[in-house]
């Protein structure tokens, strides 16, 4: 690792995925900081890992399904991590007034919504119910229609900011199943890591609290609102090197 002039390291690690090694480079801050710093950096590793998922795909003949004007995904309740929480919470904070005004009207909708139709307090509790009764409780969610908040034209208007799962999230098969919501007609493009998973247990790791790491986001600008969130500090190539470990799965 070198130092540079703005305090930050730079990270070059071999990562081997099956038959393929992949040569990553990461830039971290050269002190301690919260992970929520280094969420810029997961993004990056995750874009990575999935466009060589995408290439192993590709080369067995495959196509993407998934492209720009294809929401269907987005009516889903997408899991993020905690750092994301804030992240998010930072992302809207920043938009111009106006957007983000309609932006915060969507959440409230949202959560209105869910409640009117009994789903709220199963949402809350999601991460306690069996497999049957969580996929249950997604298509009830899913008939509610709720486009995902950052959802604009059927794109996603926070695409460089998105979660990890959002990112994971690839399909080869006809974008009917995804709109039917038919878990038997999809097939998704074979994860070569886990990272939206490492970042979850990263996100437990990084607080000061006993939470889970995750929430649906239809709560996640509720949460960082009530400044519950505290994060933890160390290292910026601690916090990188917990990462990659849960992301190979020896965390």
């Amino acid at each position: 690792m070198t130092a540079n002039k703005k305090k930050r390291i730079t990270a070059n690690f071999n990562l081997k995925i099956g038959d393929d090694l992949l040569s990553i480079e990461a830039s971290v801050p050269d002190a301690k900081t919260n992970a929520l710093e280094l969420i810029p950096v997961f993004q990056q590793l995750t874009n990575q890992i999935v466009a060589h998922s995408i290439e192993l795909t590709e080369r067995e003949g495959k196509t993407i399904s998934c492209k720009a004007g294809c929401g269907a995904c987005c009516k889903q309740p997408i899991p993020v991590t905690l750092l994301e929480v804030e992240h998010l919470n930072q992302v809207v904070k920043r938009m111009p007034e106006q957007r983000q005004q309609r932006v915060r009207e969507t959440f409230t909708h949202h959560l209105k919504a869910v409640k009117d139709a009994g789903l709220l307090e199963k949402l809350k509790s999601i991460k306690a119910l069996e497999p049957d009764q969580k996929h249950q409780l997604a298509k009830d969610y899913f008939k509610l229609g709720l486009d995902c908040p950052f959802l604009e034209n059927q794109s996603c208007g926070i695409y460089k900011d998105r979660p990890l799962e959002c990112r994971e999230f690839l399909v080869t098969s006809d974008p009917r199943h995804c709109a039917e919501l038919d878990p038997q007609g999809i097939e998704h493009i074979e994860r070569q890591m886990w990272m939206s998973s490492a970042l979850r247990k990263l996100s437990i790791d990084s607080q000061n609290s006993d939470h889970q790491g995750w929430i649906p986001m239809i709560f996640a600008l509720k949460l960082a609102k009530s400044g519950r969130l505290r994060f933890k500090k160390k290292l910026g190539k601690e916090w990188l090197e917990a990462f990659i470990q849960y992301a190979i799965g020896n965390g």
